[in-house]
């Protein structure tokens, strides 16, 4: 088997496999070695799509002295009634990514190390939660299926994400935040 390379793929094996164990062991945690040893992904892999579950509360972690790794992890029951639910699990995390979705794997990526310069930019008070707010609503849209995205929504939170910037060298602070734009545009023309 191959390896996977759309996060949306990624994150539907990981629950999946969270599912099984739960079904297995309720009180089984998996850690990140029954993942890594498959080799159907990588360490970076893992560490971005089992954050990115854990935001949207599908899987709970205990974190130790390793970040970005994990110790253990489970999938919560929010994450269960999604692979319950064949067809909203499908439109959230396809198994196999076709037409405009299956080229919205490299903006994802970009999506999740722009978040990670959001949280590194230097900014503070109001500015700073109306930037990480803006960049989670950002996410959130694009977490939608990619036939979904409401382009002029995607356009207005750009460019609140770019005002909140303010006087920073986005080149400097987010210079993910350009590339994904032009992903983007060459996505949605």
């Amino acid at each position: 088997m191959k390896k996977f390379r759309h996060p949306k793929a990624i994150r539907r094996w990981i629950l999946e496999k969270l599912y099984e164990r739960y079904l297995e062991n309720p009180t089984e945690m998996l850690g990140p070695e029954d993942f890594l040893l498959t080799e159907l992904i990588d360490k970076k892999q893992l560490a971005t799509n089992i954050h990115y579950l854990f935001d949207k509360e599908l899987v709970e972690l205990i974190t130790g002295y390793n970040p970005p790794l994990f110790v253990a992890t489970r999938i919560t029951p929010k994450g269960i009634d999604l692979v319950e639910n064949p067809r909203e699990f499908d439109l959230l995390f396809p198994a196999y990514p076709a037409g405009v979705e299956e080229k919205t794997a490299e903006l994802l990526e970009t999506m999740e190390q722009l978040v990670v310069e959001a949280d590194l930019t230097p900014l503070d008070g109001d500015k700073r939660k109306c930037l990480l707010r803006d960049i989670q609503y950002l996410r959130d849209e694009f977490a939608r299926p990619a036939h979904l995205w409401r382009r002029n929504v995607i356009e207005q939170v750009i460019q609140w994400i770019e005002d909140s910037l303010g006087e920073l060298d986005r080149s400097e602070s987010m210079p993910s935040l350009e590339v994904m734009q032009e992903q983007f545009r060459k996505l949605l023309p």
